[in-house]
């Protein structure tokens, strides 16, 4: 009578159990947003020499794109060096832990266990005589009946896919600052030519000056003046150079070297050309820009924990069965013992605790929509001011080239005047110092229009060659 009573109450919890995971609180979903530009603002502001979703060569890196083997090496040994490439390998290492724990706790687990006692005697023979000797196997395993274990495992394999595209979203980052910091570097030294070259022609001048000046041609203030325009040239030259500097050490930190060891020449500025990228449609970056991708799988990296909440609610069965072989001396006979069964756990008292970590799971799912939404919301303006920079700043070059070539001559020909006595200092001085501010700003221009093409190549997600290698590898 005992036994049936407590048989009936043994069914009336396990009934009670199920009847209370029936009843599992529905989590609502976020969903992603989906790109609703068909094109570009301005189609007119596409590259020189490309069009919108034109099929031009695809350059593997911005070395190839900017012409320049010295920087695809340094690229190169960013990507194996870089330290911040290096934390985001040691993440990756990180997840595919945890996605191969996820995938072992949907397996059989099976222990063993022997052991081995006995006494010491004082008969002769046999030092010790063994009183009990046995060996065992227990062997588990979880009916995953309500998906619990799938969504832990697609939840950690997503995790997984989201550390590799942080990867390459971050190789991307460090190749963009390499391709800057080297044309940077270009810049400083073209711009350091040409004061060097304005400080020569400026003590030339002063040269004269003071000879006139010794024959009664010229005024002190004459002299003054132009000593003081040579001193501002030397002063402007020191800060540059400074920077030059700072340029070396910054590519020496990209590059995963030390800073004392790191030497590297600057790279002739008109060496460098403008990449010519293909256009692609808004709707591309989905599958090329790596932090899009990053952001995706994050989203269904939280759609698995929620699934996996709400399976909490459920009955756990556990499968379980053993295995016991006990001899009472090694020479006696061997008794086996066998015992399978079926273990049923289920959440009765803890549902607010469940309940709670559902809602924390499903705020976070729509957490990774909001930064999903932001990463593309911020990805298409990048494209958006990184096409009109670079008509923009071409456009501007192209002016700038006519303004030196004006001062140039109207430099020389003040300087001729003035010889000739033909025009005052003042006019020669405003000429010169509008020649050295025209090729300063050239060179800055041409600096602008380079940083413009390494900023579209990176709003874009890269070439098109390394974004269809990230596809099929995922």
């Amino acid at each position: 009578m005992d036994r049936t009573k407590r048989t009936g109450r043994t069914a009336s919890l396990l009934l009670g159990s199920l009847g209370a995971a029936g009843c599992v609180p529905y989590a609502q979903l976020e969903v992603a947003p989906e790109v609703l530009s068909a094109q570009w603002s301005r189609t007119d502001l596409a590259p020189s020499g490309a069009s919108i979703g034109a099929p031009l060569p695809s350059p593997t890196n911005l070395g190839a794109a900017l012409g320049s083997a010295e920087l695809e090496g340094l690229i190169a040994r960013a990507a194996a060096a870089n330290t911040d490439v290096g934390v985001a390998q040691a993440r990756i290492r990180q997840a595919r832990a945890l996605f191969r724990a996820a995938r072992g706790s949907m397996l059989p687990v099976v222990n063993s266990s022997a052991g081995l006692s006995g006494t010491r005697t004082q008969r002769t023979g046999d030092p010790f005589d063994f009183s009990n000797a046995f060996g065992g196997i227990d062997i588990s395993f979880d009916l995953d009946l309500f998906g619990a274990g799938r969504a832990e495992r697609r939840a950690a394999g997503n995790r997984l896919r989201a550390a590799e595209f942080d990867r390459d979203a971050t190789l991307l980052i460090v190749q963009s600052d390499v391709a800057r910091t080297y044309i940077q570097r270009a810049t400083l030294a073209a711009r350091i030519a040409l004061l060097d070259r304005n400080i020569e022609q400026g003590l030339e001048l002063e040269r004269i000056i003071r000879a006139r000046f010794n024959a009664g041609d010229a005024t002190r203030v004459d002299l003054g003046l132009q000593t003081i325009q040579v001193r501002q040239l030397q002063t402007d030259r020191l800060r540059l150079d400074q920077a030059l500097d700072r340029t070396r050490t910054a590519l020496a930190v990209l590059t995963g070297a030390e800073a004392p060891q790191f030497q590297l020449s600057p790279a002739p500025l008109d060496s460098l050309a403008p990449p010519t990228l293909a256009i692609v449609q808004p709707s591309d970056l989905l599958v090329r820009r790596p932090d899009i991708r990053a952001a995706e799988a994050r989203i269904d990296a939280a759609g698995g924990d929620v699934q996996q909440a709400r399976a909490a609610f459920f009955p756990r069965i556990r499968l379980t069965a053993s295995a016991l072989g006990q001899a009472a001396s090694l020479s006696g006979p061997l008794s086996s013992t066998f015992a399978i069964g079926a273990d049923l756990l289920a959440p009765i008292f803890n549902r607010g605790r469940l309940r709670a970590n559902l809602e924390f799971s499903a705020a976070r799912q729509g957490e990774s929509v909001e930064l999903y939404r932001q990463v593309l919301l911020t990805s298409l303006a990048e494209v958006e001011d990184a096409l009109a920079a670079v008509e923009r700043s071409r456009s501007r070059e192209t002016l700038l080239i006519e303004v030196v070539e004006e001062a140039r001559l109207t430099a020389r020909l003040a300087r001729l005047q003035y010889i000739e006595g033909e025009a005052d200092l003042q006019r020669v001085l405003d000429a010169e110092q509008r020649l050295t501010e025209a090729e300063d700003a050239r060179a800055l221009a041409m600096q602008e229009r380079l940083e413009a093409g390494i900023d579209l190549f990176k709003a874009m997600g890269g070439s098109p060659l390394a974004s269809s290698e990230r596809r099929s590898a995922t």
